[in-house]
């Protein structure tokens, strides 16, 4: 087997999921949140962008076919999905050590956000176009590990905030496969590719944050 054939067997599994994953994705958006049709639509979303995710890092270090794009949005994706899914037994946490691998996943994606930083700038100073777009998935990276790992902190706070965590890393692991299939399919010029679904993803996100909002307790004054 050639590496051109290796390489079309990895982009080829990582375009099938990735496609299976946008069509049950949308399928839960749009679902009525907690029914069957959400579950369900949602399992194969998650098992399905793990797939197309980790094809996508394995096909992005491919000789011949080096692309650190499809390797930052694979990465990203992978750690959206998974930590987002693992959000839900939160409700049902009761001690920092079931937190371990949790933390790892939390950690890893804040150093691969510095990477990133690092990378885009290197990347300004040589004048390629790109590095934009990794510095703001890096902070966007940087952002969600700080997120978790302040979270990890108050185990009682943790549990309540468990559909609200899994909300927003599920969401951003759906809006990264919006952004793939707008940049493989050039729906746009590049930046806007790239950006563009990150935008109305946010404004998605913080409606249903809004929407599951922990109520603060009222003191009663005698």
């Amino acid at each position: 087997m050639t590496i051109d054939q290796f390489f079309t067997i990895f982009i080829s599994i990582h375009a099938l999921f990735g496609s299976i994953s946008l069509l049950a994705g949308t399928i839960s958006v749009i679902a009525r949140k907690g029914g069957r049709w959400h579950k369900k639509s949602g399992i194969i979303f998650y098992y399905g962008m793990l797939v197309a995710s980790l094809s996508g890092v394995v096909a992005s270090f491919i000789p011949g076919h080096v692309n650190p794009f499809l390797f930052v949005v694979g990465l990203f994706s992978f750690y959206l999905v998974l930590s987002g899914y693992r959000a839900l037994r939160f409700k049902r946490i009761k001690s920092q050590e079931q937190l371990l691998w949790d933390k790892i996943l939390s950690w890893g994606m804040f150093i691969v956000g510095l990477g990133m930083i690092f990378f885009g700038v290197s990347s300004i100073v040589r004048g390629a176009n790109m590095g934009t777009i990794l510095i703001v998935f890096g902070l966007i990276a940087i952002f969600n590990a700080s997120i978790d790992l302040r979270a990890f902190r108050d185990l009682k706070m943790l549990r309540k905030k468990s559909i609200r965590l899994h909300i927003g890393k599920i969401s951003g692991a759906y809006i990264a496969s919006f952004t793939a299939f707008f940049v493989t399919n050039n729906v746009l010029p590049a930046l806007l590719s790239w950006l563009l679904p990150t935008v109305f993803g946010v404004i998605f996100i913080t409606y249903w944050l809004r929407r599951t909002r922990i109520p603060k307790k009222t003191t009663i004054r005698s």
